[in-house]
């Protein structure tokens, strides 16, 4: 099972400070998120578990996959209402990423000596560092997909989808290594280190796009997600 853990990560002040860039950066806050990205790079540690599976079938809201080589192993999926979104599919790239524990230990170490922003900008570092690491597992499903002359569905995570849960976690985990990354699932379904993400990703000869694109418009956080604020 791959395990990636050379995963460059290099952030601009910018992306921490004014991500959607509709707003100039105020000249005092530069050197202070310039100080943040150099704490930030002592502190992650970003790395990846994923596997190939392949899909069986597509049956009401779940999809079956199983095991390359293995035909008696199967695993389902409860996925929810938008599982059309993996219809095209023959393959899975499913992954856990994270960048590990000692960013956020540092937030908090942060908010308990009043340090407020710099407690909130390496957060933001912590946040856009995790998108990096997805970054890499989405390339990864492009370039095997383009291997093969297909194309490939948007990145989907319970909690996140749409009608999938966050109790789909423990299904999707269960198919992984987490403690391989030093990652593991709460009983309240959520992973631990916070700054770690999972993902499904299709690949599929139907599919049109050659770039895993996001769900936001079918996003459950839609209407509180940071990025999409001052979207208009």
């Amino acid at each position: 099972m791959p395990i990636v853990q050379e995963i460059p990560v290099a952030l601009r002040p910018e992306e921490i400070i004014a991500p959607h860039g509709k707003r100039p950066i105020r000249p005092d806050l530069r050197p202070v998120a310039e100080q943040v990205i150099a704490l930030a790079q002592t502190l992650w540690q970003p790395r990846a578990v994923y596997e190939w599976f392949e899909v069986r079938a597509v049956e009401g809201e779940r999809v079956i996959v199983g095991v390359p080589e293995q035909p008696d192993r199967e695993f389902s999926l409860r996925v929810g209402p938008k599982v059309d979104l993996l219809h095209h599919a023959r393959r899975l790239l499913v992954s856990v990423s994270t960048i590990g524990p000692l960013l956020e230990e540092k937030v908090h170490e942060l908010q308990a000596a009043q340090e407020h922003l710099k407690s909130f900008l390496l957060d933001s570092a912590g946040v856009v560092a995790l998108g990096a690491v997805g970054q890499t597992i989405r390339h990864i499903a492009e370039q095997a997909a383009a291997d093969l002359g297909w194309g490939v569905s948007p990145s989907l995570s319970p909690g996140s989808l749409l009608g999938w849960p966050l109790v789909g976690q423990r299904e999707l985990c269960a198919l992984l290594p987490l403690d391989a990354i030093g990652v593991r699932l709460s009983d309240h379904n959520v992973l631990i280190p916070f700054k770690s993400a999972s993902a499904v990703i299709g690949l599929g000869p139907d599919y049109t796009a050659t770039k895993v694109g996001s769900i936001c418009k079918y996003c459950a956080l839609q209407k509180t997600c940071w990025r999409r604020r001052g979207d208009g």
